[in-house]
């Protein structure tokens, strides 16, 4: 719930409107399971669907956490696909980087 709830109070204080327009469409491992780059965009591939129409213009996507930047990617793919304008990535955290 903490990143919709974010999402929604970032649109009302910037005078935008909200709306929830991606869903989890299969469950799958954490990323940071994954053994490289190539898995965890694997990983992510169709697992994210539209959750009804998508706003041409441009879409502020809000995420909790960046560990691979692949879920940021495929949903920004899914999104434009879906008919949105430019997609601007937003995450609240990053993992640090793994040697």
């Amino acid at each position: 719930d903490l990143v919709p709830d974010v999402a929604a109070r970032v649109a009302s204080s910037l005078g935008l409107p909200f709306l929830a327009a991606v869903t989890r469409a299969a469950d799958r491992p954490a990323q940071e399971e994954m053994a490289n780059s190539a898995y965890q965009q694997s990983n992510v591939e169709g697992a994210f669907a539209t959750a009804g129409d998508v706003p041409p213009g441009a879409v502020l996507l809000i995420d909790d956490l960046i560990d691979s930047g692949w879920t940021l990617t495929e949903v920004g793919r899914v999104l434009r696909r879906a008919g949105s304008g430019p997609v601007m990535p937003v995450a609240l955290a990053t993992t640090p980087i793994r040697s």
